[in-house]
């Protein structure tokens, strides 16, 4: 079982992945129409992205022997079959990504005030020259000290 979802999310665990499924789910699309809709991408970037989804079955690429040269992408029946379970993880993040957004918020504070604490105990020390217990008590003739 996390194995087949492990193989799963890595199909789609690349930057651009999702977001070139995303786009080919609204239509076939040339290489020019992807670069230009995807957004912040290289050409080099999303060739290899096609190159790895053609690979594994998502998209089909289709080439005209036309000049200059044609190059359309489609989702193939695989590709269509995954937009369920991206849709399924677009929804879940819709509804709970806030939620997760705030717990990690929560845990940068404490580990910032952790940190914090840390580094006056830190200071502390340094100022005594001891540990962070504070002032060395003073003895006087005649304390009696434990275990001594």
């Amino acid at each position: 079982m996390i194995r087949g979802t492990r193989a799963v999310v890595d199909l789609v665990a690349s930057k651009w992945s999702v977001d070139v499924l995303y786009l080919l789910a609204n239509g076939t699309r040339r290489y020019s129409e992807g670069f230009y809709e995807v957004g912040e991408i290289s050409k080099k970037t999303l060739t290899q992205t096609l190159r790895a989804l053609e690979r594994d079955g998502l998209i089909a690429r289709r080439v005209y022997a036309e000049v200059p040269p044609k190059v359309e992408y489609s989702l193939t029946p695989l590709g269509w079959s995954l937009t369920g379970p991206l849709m399924a993880m677009y929804e879940w993040a819709a509804e709970h990504l806030e939620d997760v957004e705030a717990a990690r918020m929560a845990e940068d504070y404490v580990r910032i005030y952790k940190r914090l604490i840390a580094r006056t105990q830190d200071a502390r020390a340094a100022e005594y020259g001891r540990d962070h217990r504070g002032p060395r008590p003073v003895l006087h003739t005649g304390d009696v000290v434990a275990g001594g």
